[in-house]
């Protein structure tokens, strides 16, 4: 039951439904893009020759399956900047037969944004920052974006400023729409860190136990999807870093309820005391349902029905 301005975190740390929210997010960028498909810088850019293993990755047929996204932060394998730029140059080609499935966060890192970060940083490759300046051009984007990114890898031109600098996609975003992409990327590192931390908790309970948590866990799982489809605002253009940044925090706040149970400290409280939480959760509740119902006509308001969900789950 969360109300969100147009401010707040960067891009905070998973979707409830990221084929939903990041469909809106790409198409949004892709228009931006569309009305202003090669700015004026970039026509220069666009010739910078491409090195001599572009000309030989084939042509895939359909969107290649090897995510150099993953590979080149490691999300669930091992960190592997070579491998990623060859899935990259890959992805690129698949970008330009129109292949790619424009609604996920392989299709907005991968390919040439992604042979852009790996030029710009001089990770697993020769840092070449007049090819990573074509590759961001090719990636595209919002104009204003693009204009503040390729002033990002000029920069790293100087040696001094640049010595610790590492140039991320997600630096130079200006919109709510890829606010809600790179929010989407960062949940997928965090949920390796949570995952991690889970296994470190639950590593000693016995076969029963951790057949019991598992069904805890899918209920607390069927609860952070409840809460982010109906109890955030969604009237912003960010609604979709809103949505990951809510499920992520009860992701977090389970882990921290996790860990201070196995340490013995629960919570105490008297009957009287619980009866008097069911009475307030209970006023809470109708008031929400009150302001829901009030201006469920709005764009992107929270519905009596999406309140009634999640408390439910």
């Amino acid at each position: 039951m969360t109300q969100h301005s147009a401010t707040g975190p960067r891009y905070p740390v998973r979707m409830f439904s990221r084929s939903v929210c990041l469909a809106l997010a790409l198409a949004c960028v892709k228009l931006l893009s569309a009305q202003d498909p090669s700015i004026e810088e970039c026509k220069q850019h666009l010739q910078t020759p491409l090195p001599a293993e572009a000309s030989q990755i084939p042509t895939p047929k359909t969107w290649p399956d090897c995510n150099s996204y993953k590979l080149y932060s490691g999300i669930g394998t091992k960190v592997d900047y070579a491998a990623a730029r060859k899935c990259a140059w890959s992805e690129r080609l698949a970008q330009q037969a129109d292949l790619e499935p424009r609604y996920t966060i392989a299709s907005v890192f991968g390919g040439s944004a992604m042979l852009a970060v790996l030029y710009a940083n001089g990770e697993g490759v020769p840092k070449d920052l007049d090819l990573a300046e074509r590759f961001v051009c090719e990636a595209g984007g919002a104009p204003a974006e693009m204009h503040i990114r390729l002033d990002h890898v000029a920069s790293l031109a100087n040696k001094e400023s640049s010595a610790n600098a590492k140039f991320d996609f997600c630096d130079d975003i200006t919109s709510g729409f890829m606010q809600g992409f790179c929010a989407g990327y960062a949940s997928e590192l965090e949920d390796q860190k949570r995952t991690a931390k889970l296994n470190k908790i639950t590593s000693q309970f016995t076969t029963e136990q951790q057949k019991l948590f598992a069904s805890l866990r899918t209920a607390h799982e069927a609860y952070a999807h409840a809460h982010a489809r109906g109890e955030i605002d969604l009237s912003g253009t960010a609604r979709a870093m809103f949505q990951i940044d809510a499920e992520d925090t009860l992701r977090e706040d389970f882990i921290e309820a996790l860990r201070s149970f196995e340490a013995g400290n629960f919570p105490s409280a008297t009957p009287a005391d619980y009866t008097d939480a069911d009475i307030k959760l209970n006023a809470a509740y109708r008031n929400a349902i009150s302001n829901a119902e009030r201006s469920k006509d709005d764009y992107g308001a929270v519905q009596p029905a999406g309140i009634h969900n999640a408390e439910r789950a």
